[in-house]
C-alpha cells in the first residue's frame, strides 16, 4: 500500500465510517479520510481536493447510489480507483457493478477485508499503469520500427542502384579471354556494393591488368573503387609505355592525393592497395608492380607458388616518413604458365574449426591442387572451398582473386 493515501468516503454511517477510519489506523498507514454523506458534498469534495481512492456506500440518502457516485469520479478523473461497500446487495449484482467499473467489492459484514482490497486495487492500478506505459513505449518503438524500415528500404534501393552503376563501370572478362587461354574473376562483394575492383586494358601486344583493395568496404570502398577506376582510365589512356607500370602508379596516386586532398598534415590518409601487371605478348614478358599486394606467378608443371611482393605503401595517403618510389618487376614466362593477382579478402576469412583466418599457405596451397585444371574449374572450385571453411560465420570482407593463364 502507498505511505500515505488520502481517501474521499462516501458513507451517511458516522458508526461505520469511525470502524474503517480505526481500521486503517489499526494497518499503520498515514491516511487522511474526508467524508461525504450525500451527493452534494461528495461532488464538492471531488471538485476541490484530489483523492487516491473513493470507498462508497451502495444505498445512499435520496435515491443516490454507489453507481452513480462511480461515474461522477470516473468522468473527472477517470484513474482514480473506488472500492464499492455493501452488506446490502448480493454477491451478482456486486458482480455486475464490478464490470460497470468499480475496482473492488468489500461486504460491510467484512470490513477486515478492507485494507487488503485498498493494497490489491493500488497494485492492479500501478501494475496497469505500467503496462499501459509499456504499450504506449512499444507504440512508438512500432512507429519507429516503420519509419527505419522505410529509410532502410529506400538505402537499399539507392545502394542496388550503386551497385549496377559499379558493376557496368567493371570490364568483363571477354578483354581475358581475347588474348590469353584461359581466366577467371571470383568476385564476392561483402555487402551489396564492394571496395575490391578488378581493372583490365588491351593495347596492342600489351594487356594491364590490376586487382585493387579500397580502404572499408561497402558504400565508402565502393565510392574510392570508383574513382580508382576512372583514375586508372585517365592515366592509362594517357601512358604511352605500358611496360614501365611504375610510372601508371606514381600518376594514379598523384591523381588520388590530389582529388582527396591529401597532405603531410591533414586530409583523408586511406586509400588503395593494388596489383598491377603489364603483360607484353609479343616479347612474352610480365612487368609488375604493386602497392601491398602480391603478384602470384605457377610455373607449367611446378608446384609451388612464386609470390612476388609489392611496394610496402598504398595508392593514396601522405606520410612525410616515407618518400614513395615504385619499383617493378620483370618475369619472363612460357605458354601455360597462370598468374593470379587476390586481394585479402580470401585469406583473411574467419573458419575451420577453430574460426581462424584461412592464411595465405593454405590459399596457396589450394592453387598449386587445382593447377591440372582449367581455371574456369579452379574458380568454382575456390569458391567452393571457402564456403566449406567459414560454415555459417559471416563473410569477412569483399573477395576477389583474379586467374589467368598466359
Amino acid at each position: 500500500m502507498k505511505n500515505s493515501i488520502k481517501i474521499l468516503l462516501l458513507e451517511n454511517s458516522n458508526v461505520q465510517a469511525k470502524t474503517i477510519f480505526q481500521l486503517l489506523k489499526n494497518n499503520e498507514e498515514t491516511i487522511s479520510v474526508l467524508i461525504a454523506e450525500d451527493r452534494e458534498s461528495y461532488i464538492t469534495l471531488l471538485n476541490s481536493d484530489v483523492f487516491d481512492i473513493i470507498i462508497c456506500n451502495h444505498i445512499l440518502p435520496n435515491g443516490f447510489n454507489s453507481l452513480e457516485a462511480m461515474r461522477i469520479a470516473k468522468n473527472i478523473n477517470p484513474d482514480i480507483p473506488c472500492i464499492l461497500l455493501s452488506g446490502s446487495i448480493d454477491d451478482n449484482f456486486a458482480i455486475e457493478l464490478l464490470k460497470e467499473g468499480f475496482d473492488d467489492y468489500v461486504s460491510s459484514d467484512h470490513l477486515f477485508f478492507l485494507p487488503f482490497s485498498i493494497e490489491n486495487v493500488f497494485l492492479k492500478n500501478s501494475f496497469k499503469q505500467e503496462v499501459e506505459k509499456l504499450e504506449i513505449a512499444n507504440k512508438k518503438l512500432q512507429e519507429s520500427y516503420k519509419i527505419i524500415e522505410s529509410e532502410k528500404r529506400i538505402m537499399t534501393q539507392s545502394i542496388v542502384f550503386a551497385e549496377r552503376i559499379q558493376s557496368l563501370t567493371l570490364p568483363k572478362i571477354d578483354i581475358l579471354l581475347e588474348n590469353f587461354k584461359d581466366a577467371f574473376i571470383f568476385y564476392k562483394p561483402k555487402d551489396i556494393v564492394s571496395g575490391d575492383f578488378y581493372w583490365f586494358s588491351a593495347k596492342g601486344d600489351n594487356v594491364v591488368i590490376v586487382v585493387a583493395d579500397c580502404t572499408g568496404h561497402g558504400v565508402s570502398g565502393s565510392l574510392l573503387a570508383m574513382l580508382g577506376s576512372n583514375f586508372l582510365n585517365e592515366v592509362v589512356e594517357n601512358e604511352s609505355n605500358y611496360d614501365n607500370p611504375t610510372n601508371i602508379l606514381a600518376k594514379l596516386d598523384a591523381s588520388l592525393c590530389r582529388v582527396l586532398k591529401q597532405s603531410t598534415e591533414d586530409g583523408y590518409q586511406d586509400g588503395i592497395d593494388l596489383a598491377l601487371v603489364s603483360i607484353n605478348k609479343k616479347e612474352k614478358k610480365i612487368h609488375f608492380s604493386g602497392c601491398k599486394r602480391s603478384l602470384l606467378y605457377l610455373m607449367k608443371g611446378q608446384k609451388k607458388i612464386n609470390a612476388y611482393k609489392g611496394n610496402p605503401y598504398l595508392i593514396g595517403g601522405v606520410d612525410y616518413r616515407i618518400d614513395k618510389k615504385f619499383v617493378s618487376e620483370e618475369i619472363s614466362y612460357e605458354d601455360g604458365d597462370v598468374i593470379y593477382m587476390y586481394t585479402d579478402g580470401y585469406v583473411d576469412q574467419f573458419g575451420g574449426d577453430d574460426n581462424k583466418k584461412l592464411l595465405k599457405d593454405k590459399f596457396y596451397t589450394l592453387l598449386c591442387s587445382f593447377q591440372h585444371l582449367s581455371l574456369q574449374y579452379q574458380c568454382q572450385l575456390l569458391e567452393q572451398r571457402l564456403l566449406r571453411w567459414k560454415g555459417n560465420l559471416p563473410q569477412t570482407d569483399d573477395i576477389l582473386v583474379v586467374g589467368v593463364k598466359l
